[in-house]
């Protein structure tokens, strides 16, 4: 299926046309043009004429689904989408100005369904980025992704929010995958629900099965940032090393910022010992901090490499403040590099009291695998209900 989709003012035209692979033959096509308001119900009305051109059999719930497409506010649907746009980019400020799009849509129709999806990825966001303290946050996720589902029980994005928050803010990981099942029953083309669900597998310890729903979000939107970040991440938890750089290269070219890509490159360097680059790409990260950047060639050049790691680690611990923005979780990641696993696991047990949405992953590493059997390890997996 082809087509194309071109808006004027509050009217939108939309030409679709079905072709058949083999010999390229046209087997329908046509073109609408309808009220921007009307959009839900252009859809629908495409499926409904696809799935007949094709002599495909609609099931009743898919009938009825498609019967109950309700009128979209122009203002409304447009908001929605900058915001989505905004948090994806996953900076405090873009976050930020993502909760005012979504507040925005609201105003314009206070039943509108994504618009509370979105705002559920806001307070997840900010959790996730520790701006804001899981307690805080978490609750606040959680009631807005209820209420989307309350407002729309047939939305694949509304059982994604809630899966999210299921899994990341109240680790009820077994509770989450019907919700993610869901989602992707509801709209398999939904690039956000596989890459997430790509990093659900990941941290349960399904690793294997997190690659197809990974590189199918890039399928789908292959110009996006984020997505391509978490690929790297996925690529990093599956050991495979080269292409997490390469991929996380991928990301930062298209945004530079993009912190899954940040994280999946310094971790992929350190795994191969790659240790010039990864002094490069630190350097490169602090660029704008004098302080670190001091601290990082007066230890390197005292202590070496190892030096570097735990006057880093040091450096970090000596500012750690819950809640303040340097999350226990990074300590224990560069007690790890630096050699000192039993510092690392204090550190872990910090972050687990933090509730940090961000440990699922940590204990995931690769940089853990040298306490992976130690009783405090096993003993925390299974207080976040993770398989061991």
């Amino acid at each position: 299926m082809e087509g194309s989709a071109r808006r004027e003012a509050g009217r939108i035209r939309v030409t679709a046309e079905l072709i058949q692979v083999s010999d390229q033959a046209q087997l329908w096509a046509e073109t609408y043009e309808r009220e921007l308001s009307g959009i839900l119900a252009l859809q629908s009305e495409v499926g409904r004429r696809v799935s007949g051109s094709l002599a495909l059999r609609l099931l009743p719930a898919e009938q009825t689904r498609l019967a109950r497409a309700r009128a979209v506010n122009p203002e409304a649907y447009e908001a929605y989408i900058k915001g989505s746009y905004e948090w994806k980019k996953m900076t405090p400020a873009d976050v930020d100005t993502a909760q005012r799009y979504f507040e925005l849509a609201l105003e314009k129709d206070p039943s509108y369904a994504p618009a509370y999806e979105g705002l559920a990825w806001v307070w997840a966001m900010r959790q996730q980025m520790q701006v804001t303290l899981a307690r805080e946050a978490g609750p606040k996720a959680k009631a807005a992704a209820l209420r989307a589902i309350a407002l729309d029980e047939d939305s694949a994005g509304a059982h994604e929010a809630l899966a999210m928050v299921l899994g990341w803010t109240d680790w009820n990981w077994a509770g989450a995958e019907p919700e993610w099942r869901r989602a992707l029953e509801l709209d398999p083309n939904a690039a956000n629900t596989q890459a997430y669900y790509a990093h659900f597998l990941t941290v349960t310890g399904r690793t294997g099965e997190a690659i197809p729903y990974a590189e199918r979000a890039l399928e789908l939107d292959p110009f996006n940032a984020l997505f391509k970040g978490m690929y790297a991440m996925v690529l990093f938890f599956d050991r495979r090393y080269d292409d997490a750089i390469a991929a996380a290269h991928a990301a930062m070219a298209l945004q530079p910022d993009i912190a899954p890509a940040h994280g999946a490159l310094e971790d992929s360097l350190f795994a191969k010992n790659m240790r010039a680059e990864y002094i490069a790409f630190m350097k490169t990260l602090m660029a704008n901090d004098p302080e670190r950047l001091e601290l990082l060639e007066r230890s390197l050049a005292q202590g070496g490499w190892e030096g570097y790691h735990r006057a880093f680690a040091d450096y970090r611990a000596a500012r750690y403040q819950f809640g303040k923005g340097v999350g226990a979780l990074g300590i224990a990641d560069r007690y790890m590099r630096a050699g000192a696993p039993d510092l690392a696991l204090n550190w872990l047990e910090k972050s687990y009291e933090e509730h940090d949405p961000n440990l699922p992953y940590g204990v995931r590493s690769p940089l853990y695998d040298p306490v992976r059997s130690d009783p405090r390890f096993q003993d925390l997996l299974r207080r976040m209900n993770l398989p061991q």
